[in-house]
């Protein structure tokens, strides 16, 4: 979008031109997003993540945030920004669905950490979006290395619920957050049984009277207004932010390793009627065609090899490969807030063992849009979102990265607090130090 302003001669601007330039200047100031430059990428191989798959020497055409046209030779008309792709890899912008981006700084500094609670008062009512910070440095740290989205996830052993999470898009100001709440985290495996007393059975009891207790509430809520009595296992506002879940509006993501803890919350979602995703599903290959046919999807950590407790004893690295044959749709996250980024080399270590690059993408990107309710957002087609990260070489190689990240239509800045530091006190010298030049004596 571009805002034209005539001429305007001195002393004769009327109050229509006056009341158009303090419209442009507000515009300027609260919504650069609206004035993002015209982008056309030239001769670039694409992965689409579409119908289209991957197309070769091919150009994206971006106006106004968004993919206006993609093809070969693309001679859009009007003002526009050229970037030569030629040789390189452009993907959808990458997702990681396992952070607490905004949420923590300095993991040893408590007073920087805010994804957690030890109020017993809030467990499924505990929504952490207002503490996210978006001018977090972690945030372009991850930004500058393909990521794009992130879920931000609460995190509180302690209780069964841990609260909702949010969806953010990695641009440095408040624009970023993108969805206050988009699924209810709950313990299940060792974390809940710990959680709930240190049995798997009450921490099971735990959430199927949660959710039969919130069923019942938001079908009789004028009951239990303020004033009234009530006795629930959980406090009325926990059971009110579970009627997303039974209304299914968002999903219930259910922490669940072994083979027969993750088939107890495939019945439970049953029973309930409800939407789940089983995260951690270390063990979730041995029951893939179960969960194909309940269209359950999976979120895990491909590089998880190596059993980290005795729920996962059946952990195997090419997990990842035989849930995709069995029809399970993967969503690929690395547990991590400072270096997030890395769930592409998660992801491409799924393709080294298995899984075809083109459900690795998927993995990253259009899947966790669609079971996270995010819009607009996964694939490089008309109409999208235009979230686009341009590789210097294959997306999946270790040695790869990102030579230009575009985040809703704009261009990012490749530079984090880790790239200001480089270059502040990086001084290369062709004289040698002191060190070398006594270590040069001596082997004279």
């Amino acid at each position: 979008m571009s805002l034209v302003l005539g001429h305007l001669r001195p002393n004769r601007i009327s109050s229509g031109s006056l009341i158009t330039m303090l419209f442009a200047l507000v515009v300027m100031t609260f919504a650069p997003n609206l004035l993002a430059e015209d982008i056309l990428i030239k001769n670039a191989k694409i992965h689409t993540v579409s119908e289209q798959g991957v197309l070769l020497q091919s150009d994206i055409y971006i106006s106004d945030g968004y993919i206006m046209n993609v093809g070969k030779s693309l001679s859009p008309t009007g003002n526009y920004k050229v970037i030569d792709a030629t040789g390189k890899t452009v993907t959808p912008g990458l997702s990681n669905p396992m952070t607490q981006l905004g949420l923590e700084e300095i993991s040893a500094a408590p007073s920087t950490v805010d994804y957690a609670t030890e109020n017993k008062r809030h467990t499924a009512s505990f929504a952490i979006y207002p503490a996210i910070n978006m001018y977090s440095t972690l945030v372009p740290h991850n930004r500058i290395n393909g990521l794009t989205r992130a879920i931000v996830q609460p995190l509180s052993p302690d209780n069964v619920f841990q609260g909702s999470g949010a969806s953010i898009a990695l641009v440095s100001n408040e624009s970023g957050l993108l969805k206050e709440s988009v699924a209810q985290f709950v313990n299940y495996g060792i974390a809940g049984s710990e959680a709930a007393g240190g049995s798997k059975a009450s921490a099971y009891a735990v959430i199927d009277k949660a959710l039969e207790e919130a069923n019942y509430l938001r079908n009789n809520r004028t009951r239990y207004e303020p004033g009234f009595d009530w006795h629930f296992s959980l406090s009325v506002d926990d059971l009110d932010a579970l009627k997303p879940v039974l209304e299914r509006q968002i999903p219930m993501v259910v922490s669940a390793n072994r083979r027969s803890d993750i088939l107890q919350m495939v019945k439970l979602a049953d029973k309930h009627s409800v939407n789940i995703i089983i995260a951690g599903a270390a063990e979730a290959w041995t029951v893939a065609d179960q969960l194909a046919r309940a269209k359950i999807p999976v979120m895990f950590d491909p590089m998880q090899n190596v059993p980290a407790s005795f729920d996962s004893l059946a952990v195997r690295l090419d997990a990842a490969a035989i849930l995709s044959e069995a029809g399970v749709e993967l969503i690929i996250g690395f547990a991590s807030s400072h270096n997030a980024y890395l769930v592409r080399q998660s992801a491409a270590n799924a393709v080294a063992n298995g899984l075809s690059e083109d459900k690795a993408l998927e993995a990253l990107t259009i899947n966790p849009a669609k079971y996270f309710g995010i819009e607009n957002y996964g694939r490089i087609a008309i109409g999208m979102e235009a979230d686009l990260v341009i590789w210097d070489g294959p997306p999946f190689e270790i040695t790869s990265s990102a030579d230009a990240v575009i985040i809703k239509g704009e261009e990012q800045p490749m530079v984090s607090r880790s790239t200001r530091l480089r270059d502040r006190y990086w001084q290369p010298s062709s004289k040698k130090t002191t060190a070398q030049s006594d270590n040069s004596d001596k082997e004279k």
